[in-house]
């Protein structure tokens, strides 16, 4: 088994969701399971539901799992299937829901996942490893225009045609099979000498694409809006702005209570706000925090609390 890592922001994560006695919560995101431990820590009399399809959290959660075969169920699926999977657990209603996104530290650290861009292995990025589209297979065999809109839909990349282009190219010589293959690449190919942001974005880019990250956070914050219980909070750590501005959106529609043109003179549209927004700004790491761990500088804590809906 792993070390548990010092999940990002989790003070701030364990304050927003407000754990209390006999009350039931979803860690959507399990990853390395350092969020998970300290909400079973807490003392309190609680149930944790914890997801993840990543084999290694599978592992990693068998430790919680033995120690706390009263408080804690791991479920290998996907965040997207929450609703359904907590009913199947006989759970209609809960009353904290935390999404901690992107990828886990085991995960990046792991050379042969392919997430990372210095280290060197294949091309896999798989969260799910029962899946079969690879980053191999597509950087290998997409074209030319469905590589530049992946990378500049994904990863904002704007030199997203060049680093395609670049890789038609190189592919037409040799397949591309590794991170470094990938990552030299890059290096080439862009004007910009901000190759390290380019390689960031366009593996995030890849990443994102391949585990369909987009749509099934759309759906899975629809679906957890629906199963919290008045007064139960949702909270998200999202790490780049696709994923936030997804967030934000989705919580300031909620939040709503009328979606009617401005020009309409009376509400017609009986929209219902299931949502008070707590956190009108994005919570985001002290300075020190982002010292001791790195990754944490571009994350940004949002938080929800649902509503009384009559």
């Amino acid at each position: 088994m792993k070390e548990y890592h010092v999940p990002v922001l989790l003070s701030e994560c364990l304050e927003a969701l407000d754990l209390q006695d006999g009350k039931i919560y979803v860690d959507a995101t399990f990853g390395g399971g350092g969020h998970s431990k300290k909400i079973l820590e807490s003392g309190k009399d609680i149930k944790l539901f914890g997801f993840d399809q990543d084999p290694d959290s599978i592992e990693q959660s068998k430790i919680l799992t033995e120690k706390y075969p009263e408080k804690f169920i791991m479920i290998k699926e996907n965040f997207a299937n929450i609703r359904t999977c907590l009913a199947l657990e006989r759970i209609k209603k809960v009353d904290g829901i935390l999404f901690d996104l992107g990828v886990s530290s085991h995960q990046i650290n792991d050379p042969a996942r392919g997430f990372s861009f210095s280290g060197d292995g294949n091309l896999n990025m798989r969260m799910d490893q029962d899946s079969v589209l690879t980053a191999a297979d597509i950087v290998n065999t997409y074209s030319f225009e469905e590589l530049a809109k992946i990378f500049r839909e994904f990863g904002e990349e704007k030199e997203a045609g060049r680093i395609a282009n670049s890789i038609i190219l190189e592919r037409s010589k040799k397949e591309i099979q590794t991170t470094l293959q990938l990552s030299k690449i890059i290096e080439n190919s862009i004007i910009s000498k901000k190759s390290i942001k380019a390689k960031a974005r366009i593996f995030q880019a890849l990443r994102i694409y391949i585990n369909k990250e987009m749509e099934v956070l759309e759906i899975a914050l629809n679906d957890s809006i629906k199963i919290l219980n008045p007064g139960g909070r949702i909270v998200v750590i999202a790490y780049h702005s696709l994923e936030d501005r997804i967030v934000k959106n989705i919580f300031k529609y909620e939040a709503k209570s009328c979606i009617c043109p401005p020009e309409f003179p009376i509400c017609v549209c009986d929209k219902v706000s299931t949502l008070k927004i707590i956190s009108r700004k994005p919570i985001v790491p002290t300075t020190i925090e982002i010292e001791n761990n790195p990754r944490a500088r571009s994350a940004k804590l949002r938080i929800a609390q649902k509503k009384e809906v009559s």
